[in-house]
Formats: structure tokens, C-alpha cells, sequence
């Protein structure tokens, strides 16, 4: 197959950067910049000295999905299997995802997931993106998700990819520091998203596979919570040059509903006009 928030200080910015989109990002972020003054300045970072191309797996999903879990266990099979070089996010969105009567109350949906779920035009469930390869509006079905992962797990980085995060619990505060270094010359304008995921969430869902189908007990990981950039990003570069190296870092308030040890974030730039994941990287809030 041929496939080829450094926070947002002005308002205006932010505004301009969602008008140039091609689906409209409703969330605009400006609580996360980082708090040097408590915390002190952003760690140093060395250069990596043979950087690899992660992949960013995007699963479109649902408690109300029955096909979904098998699909979902092979990612999690995957994601043992290649550890940091794949990176799930699950996003609950569609009518799948829907609170429902007992035992689907949890509304696992947020605004973000639903700007991705957007993007794909309402897709279906289980479908996934892999680095958003052949643009942010397609989404494939299971059949075709290893080769895509491994075609682009084998491609060189054109940016290397490192984080930091720190959980202060006192303040219920995760830092975040995120380096991008351009390995090469590139044209038009990329961004950073950073996203906040979670795993080990027990909750109902639905298994055809099982009988009976309704599993009260299910793990859900991996589960999209929040975007701490907007979910369409920041801007990171324009026309950035070879060893061009970037770092934006964020102090970001946890959700107290949220179990901090079980949660992770995920930051990857992104081609502008493309939507194209150039590279990703995901850490753990609590190290």
C-alpha cells in the first residue's frame, strides 16, 4: 500500500489556527500552560541518537459494540508485543457509545473524541486510524490494521519524539514536557496534540463473542479522556529545518475521577494539511 501547548498564548492564535481545519475543534484549551514559576523551568533533553517512527492507533469503539472486543484484544496483544513503538488511544464516539440503560450508565464520550469521530464522517465501530496515513477522514475496519502498523513501524522518522511527565499528587497536577526534533527539512506547518488516556477501567460491554453478552467486568484501556491541547493541536513549526528542535511543556489539572497510576499521556505532531502523524510518543502520568 503507497501511503505516503508550548501553550497557546493568544486567543487570536488558537482561533486562527481551528479556521484553517477541516472539521472545527470546539474545545478551546487555554488552562495548561506550564507553571515554571511553581515547578521550575522544563527539563533538558538529550539528542537521540537513532530516533524510530512510532505508530499512533486510533480505535473507534463503543460499550454498545459487540464485534468490538475481539478487535480490541488483538491491539492489546500488539501493544504487548511492540511495546512504546505502538500507541493505542480508544475513542468511544457514535451511537455505540451512547449512555444506555443498566449496565451502560458510563459515558465514556467526551467532546474531543467526538471531533475525531467527525473526522471519519461517523464511521463505524471497531474501526481504527494508523498515524492517519491516507488522511484524517479515513477509518478501516480490523482486516487491514497489522499491515498498516507494520509498514509504517518500519518507515524512518522524519521527527524523533521524546517526553517527560511528572505527577505532583499534592496538586493532583501532571507536567508535561514534550521535545520534537526535526530530522530533516520539511515544507508547510505542523502541530502537537496531546491527548490523556486512561486504562483498567471496569465497566459493562457488550461481547457477541460471549454468552451471555452483556460483560459486567470488562477492561476498557487505553479509553480517551481528555485532549490537553486542543484536539485538532497547537501550532509547533512552520517550514522547520533539519535538527530544528521544539519543546512545549503544560501543567495539566487531573479529573480526581481519574485513577492517575492507570493513566498516560500521548503527544504526537502531526502534518497540518494533511492530518498525517509524523511521530508519537506516550508516557505514563505516575512514573
Amino acid at each position: 500500500m503507497n501511503k505516503k501547548f508550548f501553550y497557546l498564548s493568544f486567543i487570536v492564535a488558537a482561533i486562527i489556527f481551528n479556521g484553517c481545519s477541516d472539521t472545527e475543534d470546539p474545545v478551546i484549551k487555554l488552562d495548561s500552560r506550564y507553571l515554571d514559576n511553581v515547578y521550575g523551568p522544563a527539563p533538558e533533553f538529550d539528542i537521540l541518537v537513532s530516533p524510530v517512527k512510532n505508530v499512533l492507533f486510533e480505535e473507534f469503539t463503543g460499550h454498545k459494540c459487540g464485534f468490538c472486543p475481539p478487535a480490541t484484544a488483538m491491539v492489546k496483544q500488539w501493544d504487548a508485543e511492540m511495546e512504546e513503538r505502538l500507541v493505542p488511544v480508544t475513542i468511544h464516539a457514535g451511537t455505540l457509545a451512547a449512555v444506555g440503560s443498566e449496565p451502560f450508565e458510563r459515558d465514556f464520550t467526551n467532546p474531543d473524541g467526538n471531533v475525531y469521530w467527525a473526522q471519519v464522517e461517523g464511521g463505524f465501530n471497531p474501526s481504527a486510524r494508523i498515524n492517519r496515513v491516507t488522511g484524517i477522514q479515513n477509518a478501516y475496519p480490523d482486516a487491514f490494521w497489522r499491515d498498516m502498523i507494520d509498514e509504517e513501524i518500519a518507515e524512518a522518522p522524519q521527527v524523533a519524539m521524546q517526553m517527560v511527565t511528572s505527577y505532583v499528587a499534592e496538586d493532583g497536577i501532571v507536567n508535561i514536557h514534550a521535545h520534537s526534533q526535526f530530522l530533516n527539512n520539511l515544507s508547510g506547518n505542523y502541530d502537537l496534540v496531546v491527548l490523556l488516556t486512561e486504562s483498567k477501567i471496569i465497566s459493562a460491554q457488550e461481547d457477541y463473542s460471549q454468552d451471555p453478552s452483556e460483560i459486567l467486568d470488562y477492561e476498557h484501556n487505553y479509553v480517551l479522556h481528555d485532549a490537553v491541547t486542543p484536539a485538532l493541536g497547537i501550532p509547533l513549526a512552520s517550514n522547520p529545518r533539519g535538527n530544528d528542535v521544539f519543546v512545549k511543556s503544560f501543567s495539566y489539572e487531573m479529573n480526581p475521577n481519574w485513577n492517575p497510576e492507570h493513566c498516560h499521556i500521548v503527544a504526537f505532531v502531526i502534518d497540518r494539511s494533511t492530518g498525517e502523524v509524523l511521530n508519537v510518543v506516550e508516557k505514563d502520568v505516575v512514573q
